[in-house]
């Protein structure tokens, strides 16, 4: 399809158009597209390489919040005066009171300073009932109630050890004046037994964790914080803290072996990246829209787009003034070459030019000129061939239709009286002089009918009242135009071959007639036929049989002028009669003048 759309059946003109598309233009649009994709490419991998080293330093300054925090609670761990506190009897409550005003000012208060880039919140639980917090003295929260939190089972499987979580329980909101929050929790130990003696609780608010990862965030970014069961310690949207992302769609992909993949969230491309953290378990999540990350792309995508727009308009405008004064010159010469194929020799090409096209079109039109000097010699030529034959036939009809006369006009001298015999001469001079006239060939039908008329009344003087010629012609058809003699030598045929081999009288039967725009003439007699000459086979085959013989010589000029005056499809038919006889069917075109007959 593409083969027979855009080269068989287009012009020189647009396969040099398509030649530059597929050659300049697809390239230079491929090269574009694949420029801009490796340029985005690129640009993702470094800011996939900015996020996650980004994201690594975050990932180093919670890493030593969580060490720091881990040391503040091995401090706590292995205090002695701590340890007594915990260990007090819980009726003994005045030497509890005061025991926990010089732990709280001794300890907690100077170890909270000691760590002053750290923001956090220190709450101890004795199984004693003792409860110390950082900066509140409110109710007590009651180790019981802690013991009901399902962390609690872990923490004690851990025995001593570290366990993070994000928000353990409602109660302690209170300690740490914020509604979010993540703890260290531990338990307190006897040394001397390992007995468990209290519950260590270091938490930190959500928005300091959300400080150190804050100034990273670029424009239309947010980051998120989420622990090993996928709830969410910190966000930029602070809706979503305390929610689970174990339910996102892509939640699955930060299990795999990558630090980034792209996914579309909340209607929007987005670039994933993120880092685990070993110490606490938790992973820090960047998400940075695809848009804003290939704002500068865009920018140079449009800027290539109007580029390319640019350089297709401006090389499909140079394209097409060149493939025009190409195919221009190519599309007249062969407009000039379809003339010449119609046969109108006249055409020459007026395309100029020194180049390939112009010295083809001069070369054209002097081979139309050299075509037509040539044809016109040939008419000439031809011309003069038939005018030669027309006279060598109408010579031959006039010699023997002169001597057959002649020899009737003898035989009745000797039969015949002077009044008889004159008559017949004046029907001969009045034929001669129609015949013989240096007139045009063509004739009207009513002439020709007036010399057969003569000529039949020569035979009927000769016959002796034996010949008798009927005419039926339509009047319709007297002005249309024939050739000269035509239809005396069929009646003369059929006189001496038909009716005078016979006894009795014989009948010529003159018809003429119009059908489908051809003047037809039929000359048919009552005689003895063609039979006994020609074999009572089939009709097939006749006229060439007679036209073949030596009594055919008349028949075979009468239908040589007609087709060399009229053309090769126009014959003599010639039948066995009905009744007996011969008969001959002439046609021709009809014509009125000489231009209508040229024009058929």
């Amino acid at each position: 399809m593409w083969n027979t759309l855009f080269i068989k059946k287009s012009s020189v003109q647009h396969k040099l158009l398509l030649a530059f598309c597929c050659l300049v233009l697809f390239p230079l649009g491929l090269f574009g597209y694949v420029s801009l994709a490796i340029t985005k490419q690129s640009i993702e991998q470094q800011v996939v390489a900015g996020k996650l080293k980004s994201l690594g330093l975050i990932s180093q300054k919670l890493d030593i919040m969580a060490s720091d925090l881990t040391a503040i609670s091995n401090i706590y761990f292995s205090n002695e005066d701590l340890r007594s506190l915990l260990l007090s009897p819980p009726d003994n409550q005045a030497y509890q009171e005061r025991a926990k005003k010089q732990f709280l000012t001794k300890m907690i208060v100077s170890y909270r300073y000691a760590y002053m880039w750290l923001d956090y919140y220190t709450s101890i639980i004795g199984l004693n009932g003792i409860e110390l917090h950082t900066f509140y003295d409110g109710g007590k929260i009651g180790i019981e109630s802690l013991k009901q939190e399902p962390w609690y089972t872990q923490v004690t499987e851990l025995n001593g050890g570290v366990a993070w979580y994000a928000d353990p329980s409602p109660k302690l909101i209170p300690t740490v004046n914020e509604d979010h929050y993540v703890s260290a929790i531990r338990l307190i130990k006897d040394f001397e037994n390992n007995a468990t003696i209290g519950l260590l609780m270091i938490n930190i608010g959500e928005q300091f964790l959300y400080k150190q990862y804050s100034d990273a965030l670029q424009p239309g970014e947010y980051m998120l914080l989420f622990d090993a069961q996928g709830k969410i310690v910190s966000a930029t949207d602070k809706a979503k803290v305390g929610q689970s992302l174990s339910a996102a769609p892509y939640y699955e992909r930060f299990a795999g072996g990558g630090e980034y993949f792209n996914s579309r969230i909340d209607g929007k491309d987005m670039l994933v990246t993120y880092h685990r953290m070993e110490s606490t378990g938790w992973t820090i999540v960047c998400y940075t829209p695809v848009d804003t990350l290939l704002q500068n792309v865009e920018k140079t995508k449009w800027l290539h787009l109007i580029l390319f727009a640019s350089v297709l308009i401006l090389s499909i405008i140079v394209s097409y003034v060149i493939a025009r004064k190409l195919s221009v010159p190519i599309r007249k010469l062969y407009a000039s070459m379809k003339k010449v194929e119609r046969g109108d020799l006249s055409v020459r090409s007026d395309v100029q030019g020194s180049d390939e096209i112009g010295e083809l079109a001069k070369r054209f039109n002097q081979m139309v000129g050299r075509i037509e000097e040539l044809r016109d010699h040939v008419i000439e030529e031809q011309e003069m061939k038939r005018r030669v034959e027309l006279q060598n036939l109408q010579s031959q009809i006039n010699t023997h239709f002169l001597y057959n006369t002649l020899a009737s006009i003898r035989s009745m001298l000797l039969s015949r009286t002077p009044e008889a015999i004159d008559s017949v001469i004046v029907s001969l001079v009045k034929l001669l002089k129609k015949t013989l006239s240096a007139e045009s060939e063509y004739i009207t039908i009513a002439e020709e009918i007036d010399n057969l008329q003569n000529y039949v009344n020569i035979q009927s003087a000769r016959q002796d009242e034996k010949l008798q010629v009927e005419f039926h012609i339509e009047e319709e058809i007297l002005h249309k135009k024939t050739l000269k003699l035509l239809l005396q030598p069929l009646v003369e045929n059929a006189i001496f071959h038909g009716i005078e081999p016979q006894e009795g009288t014989g009948v010529i039967e003159v018809r003429g007639w119009t059908e489908h725009d051809q003047i037809c003439f039929s000359v048919t007699d009552n005689g003895v036929g063609i039979g006994a000459t020609y074999g009572d086979g089939e009709e097939s085959g006749l006229t060439e049989q007679v036209l073949s013989s030596a009594n055919g010589l008349g028949l075979r000029n009468v239908q040589h002028r007609i087709q060399l005056h009229f053309g090769s499809k126009y014959k003599i038919d010639i039948r066995r009669a009905d009744q007996g006889g011969t008969s001959v069917v002439l046609r021709w075109p009809v014509f009125t003048r000489i231009e209508e007959l040229k024009r058929t």
